[in-house]
């Protein structure tokens, strides 16, 4: 059985100006800037087109870092590639959709969702609909909650950047 997990993240911005940055390669580079303070991370491909934008970032999570729960299966630092991606902007309904995942080599397991930005009465949000599911017997549901509980806390340091980004951009 898969947990899932929905999550908004608000921003002081319309939708449509919060689409323009999440589609811009210098969003994606400053925010990996940010998360090179504390571990590798890097673009591995960017590409937009009238099909949407596509983001594939790695990012490295020291093996100490992890929780014993999840060292007890990873047997090396966390190697993470997420994926992010954007559908076109729809003008008509001023929203856009996308998905985004994230997986580790022969990680026994996956993740992933999708966002749904709107605009709101005082700039935008983005929600987001996870589902995680991990296949490791007696101890996937332990790491699913591990994992959810621990994505709650990536996604506020990403609201927080793009906080920042916003009020020196916008």
């Amino acid at each position: 059985m898969s947990r899932r997990m929905e999550y908004t993240l608000s921003f002081d911005v319309p939708a449509e100006k919060m689409y323009q940055d999440f589609t811009s390669r210098d969003y994606w580079q400053s925010l990996m800037d940010a998360y090179r303070q504390m571990s590798p991370s890097e673009i591995t491909s960017f590409s937009s087109d009238e099909r949407g934008t596509d983001i594939v970032f790695v990012q490295e999570v020291p093996r100490s870092e992890l929780p014993a729960i999840a060292r007890s299966v990873v047997p090396s630092d966390m190697v993470i590639t997420r994926t992010q991606h954007f559908d076109p902007f729809d003008h008509a309904r001023n929203r856009a959709k996308g998905s985004y995942a994230a997986s580790i080599p022969r990680g026994p397991g996956r993740f992933g969702g999708q966002y749904f930005l709107t605009d709101t009465a005082t700039g935008s949000q983005l929600r987001l609909a996870s589902v995680c599911k991990v296949w490791i017997p007696l101890i996937g549901g332990a790491l699913e909650d591990l994992i959810l509980h621990h994505t709650k806390y990536l996604f506020d340091a990403e609201e927080q950047f793009a906080a920042q980004w916003i009020a020196k951009h916008h």
